[in-house]
């Protein structure tokens, strides 16, 4: 067979469809000109050279069609668009494959970004063109379709790296796309749809698209006003017989409204909680706020629930800082400050708990984990981080804003700040409790620099965020979320069942101390009227606990390996730090003080700071261990030996800090409205008195005996500190419950005390002479005397 000729192939086409259609000369542009000339809407499309692609490629492309579409101002767009797109600059990409391999949507996706890469490219070249006289008006549109245009290629990078970066499945097998969620939103609920949620089967049968008006076939007016009409009343109707069939429920606080204090008072206690904590846990939007507070007082009786308990809440934690605390008439008493946390959490636990599925009662429950750990009742376990936690979950702020396009932007940030705060308050519960963190994977980014000012519920696009170097009202939220990764990963470590290794707890350590003198410097930097020296000691009181808990377990063990030293250094520094924000005053008159130490003489759990018993103990063990490993030097003449002088003056500023936490807890003993709390007063006068006769060079006996007197002291004033207590209850309410004191004290025949009904955990069931024989191991942790939980 003789040798043909191969086939020549025609050249392509480079015009668009409708030009060679009407056989009109076409300028190549995209779109062309004689296309936007046309009187009628006409598409231009190119049809893709296939030269250099496969039959299979070229099938699976689709046709790139540009509309002649222009924006809200009447502009032409300045790119190609996907086909199925309306050109509008608004819209969400949606890219509908003609094949079902991985490598066509990645292709697809390459060739969207490249598109979208273009339009930013001429975008950019119309904004710093100096030729092109623009009028003023168009410049805001340019700007913010450029705006626009950066973040759907930023969403379109993000999931073209999950489709080449995720673990990619056997040769062979077959795999499926995660999901996408679903948010149903409104005004009294929010709730995230997992994917066992029937919604994205009901999205199949298309149920929904049938009875709208719009459409093939549209459904009767007349038809659709019956159906809403009667969806009406069988709403009305089951709402009265859900009312009739719920049980009736004594409200501890029917009247929430009577227990909120003169506006003056309101507006102190307001202040003292916004410049404290709403400065580190971004929980309320501070104008929205003081709109609702200027209208409740306005009209009290018209506001709403979920802002009274907002405010009594608020009230709360500001008393824990006013200087006129428990001094001051009803509007300080510690049982109102009782009965605001339980009407909070009847509102959130009780029958109206299905009202609280929203933005407020996550707010509402943030701010209830706080005031609670204000004083007493103190934290529970039932109304626990974990339960906001599984709350925010649900309501899906896990997941990025991003996901549901019908969030108002506002309403975006609101979510995003909300977050950073559960996943602290969830931190913080994690580390102080023997459960390791179950925090489960979200992609929310962290909040934008903005100032509240510059936000609103009615604002539309969102404006540019300040710099990082700018300080806002949300900077000290980033700050201390900056860490959050890291500071997980401590957590990790430190519940890790399996053997911790002492290079991570470095490493670890090591990034945490580079965090706090960020931290420092930060406050040196800033000193604006919107950060104080509460913010201050609070943020590194919060990362050193972590550096203290992650290497004790090394320290503990330095003793017998020489190794860990460094870690005994580094529980010391950290341990001093926190120490030194403790109340120093000196006797037990109490003088004005800061912010930070009325927090630490009033909170209870993480927020005692210096006065957490893991601090003294700490430094307690430190001066034992310095004592006994100090050289044996013989007094054989009398002038003094330089050594011994040495490890005195070393000693001496670290035993003057045990000896003022020991005096402060003694503080919070004697405060007024204060519940007993005796074992941090008890345990730190005992661990003081052993350290001062073990410096004196005392034997095993007469330390013991030592010991024993500052506990038999202590138990003494304990005994009659709680009759005082008890007399002014009966006095003042004639029932002693009401302070919540919920015991009854008398004083046996050897001086001592008995415990009579021990709600608050005192358990003193024994006299003084019981504790004879006993050294001061058995004392701290002898069972049925100190394992006693609220001692």
């Amino acid at each position: 067979m003789a040798d043909t000729e191969p086939r020549k192939r025609r050249r392509p086409a480079k015009s668009c469809e409708q030009c060679r259609q009407r056989k009109v000369r076409c300028d190549r542009n995209v779109p062309c000109g004689p296309c936007t000339r046309a009187r009628s809407s006409l598409g231009c499309s190119y049809r893709r050279d296939s030269r250099f692609s496969t039959p299979a490629d070229h099938q699976a492309s689709p046709i790139i069609s540009h509309e002649p579409q222009r924006n809200a101002r009447s502009y032409p767009l300045p790119s190609r668009m996907p086909e199925g797109s309306t050109g509008s600059l608004g819209e969400t990409l949606h890219i509908e494959p003609r094949c079902g391999s991985k490598e066509c949507v990645s292709s697809q996706l390459g060739s969207t970004i490249r598109d979208l890469q273009l339009r930013l490219q001429r975008l950019e070249e119309r904004l710093t063109d100096t030729d092109i006289v623009r009028p003023p008006a168009p410049e805001p549109d340019i700007q913010q379709a450029l705006r626009e245009l950066c973040d759907k290629v930023q969403s379109l990078e993000q999931r073209l790296l999950l489709c080449t970066d995720s673990p990619q499945a056997p040769k062979g097998e077959l795999s499926i796309a995660a999901t996408p969620p679903r948010l149903h939103t409104s005004s009294r609920k929010m709730k995230l749809f997992g994917p066992t949620h029937y919604m994205h089967t009901m999205d199949k049968l298309q149920l929904v698209g049938s009875l709208e008006t719009r459409g093939p076939q549209p459904l009767c007016p007349e038809l659709k006003a019956e159906l809403t009409a009667q969806t009406k009343e069988l709403r009305l109707l089951r709402g009265s017989v859900k009312a009739a069939q719920s049980p009736r429920l004594n409200d501890p606080v029917p009247d929430l409204l009577s227990t909120i204090p003169t506006r003056s008072v309101c507006d102190e206690l307001v202040q003292c909680y916004l410049r404290t904590f709403e400065g580190v846990y971004r929980i309320v939007h501070i104008p929205s706020f003081n709109k609702e507070y200027q209208q409740f007082w306005d009209q009290p009786l018209a506001a709403p629930t979920p802002f009274l308990m907002n405010l009594a809440l608020i009230l709360a934690i500001g008393t824990t800082f006013h200087p006129q605390r428990g001094k001051a008439g009803k509007e300080y008493d510690t049982q109102l400050i009782q009965t605001w946390i339980y009407a909070a959490q009847w509102w959130l636990t009780g029958p109206t708990e299905k009202d609280t599925f929203n933005l407020d009662g996550l707010q509402i429950f943030c701010l209830l984990l706080l005031a609670r750990q204000m004083g007493s009742p103190g934290p529970s376990l039932y109304l626990s981080a974990g339960s906001l936690l599984q709350t925010a979950t649900a309501m899906g702020l896990h997941r990025d804003s991003a996901y549901f396009p019908s969030l108002p932007p506002f309403q975006s940030e609101m979510r995003a700040r909300l977050w950073a705060t559960v996943l602290e308050l969830t931190l913080q519960s994690s580390l102080d409790s023997a459960s390791p963190i179950t925090i489960p994977y979200f992609d929310t980014k962290p909040p934008s620099n903005f100032n509240d000012t510059d936000i609103n519920p009615d604002i539309k696009p969102l404006p540019n965020p300040h710099p990082s170097t700018t300080h806002t009202d949300t900077s000290l939220q980033l700050l201390l979320n900056a860490s959050f990764s890291l500071r997980a990963e401590t957590i990790h470590l430190i519940h890790s069942p399996d053997r911790i290794p002492y290079q991570k707890a470095l490493d670890l350590a090591t990034k945490l101390r580079t965090t706090c003198h960020t931290i420092t410097t930060f406050f040196q930097s800033n000193t604006t009227t919107t950060t104080s020296p509460f913010h201050k000691s609070h943020l590194l009181t919060t990362l050193n606990r972590y550096i203290l808990h992650l290497h004790l377990p090394f320290a503990h063990a330095a003793s017998t390996t020489p190794q860990y030293h460094y870690s005994r250094k580094l529980c010391l520094e950290s341990a001093l730090t926190i120490a030194s924000f403790a109340p120093s005053s000196s006797t037990s008159i109490p003088i004005p003080l800061d912010d930070f130490p009325l927090l630490t003489l009033t909170a209870r759990g993480p927020l005692r700071g210096p006065l957490n018993l893991d601090i003294i103990c700490t430094l307690a063990l430190e001066l034992i261990t310095q004592i006994e490993e100090a050289p044996a030097v013989p007094n054989t003449t009398t002038a003094p030996n330089p050594l011994t002088l040495l490890s005195s003056t070393i000693r001496a500023p670290i035993l003057q800090t045990l000896e003022n936490l020991a005096l402060q807890s003694a503080h919070v003993l004697r405060m007024h409205g204060k519940s007993p709390a005796l074992k941090r007063y008890i345990i730190s006068e005992a661990l003081v008195a052993q350290i001062r006769a073990l410096e004196d060079g005392g034997g095993c006996g007469d330390v013991q005996g030592v010991v024993y007197e500052a506990v038999r002291g202590c138990l003494r004033e304990g005994v009659g500190m709680l009759k005082g207590m008890e007399r002014e209850g009966r006095n003042g309410d004639g029932d002693v419950g009401s302070l919540g004191m919920g015991m009854m004290v008398t004083p046996d025949s050897a001086g001592g005390a008995v415990g009579g009904s021990d709600e608050m955990g005192l358990g003193i069931g024994i006299g003084m002479d019981d504790l004879e024989g006993w050294d001061l191991a058995s004392f701290l942790y002898a069972p049925g005397f100190v394992d006693l939980g609220g001692w």
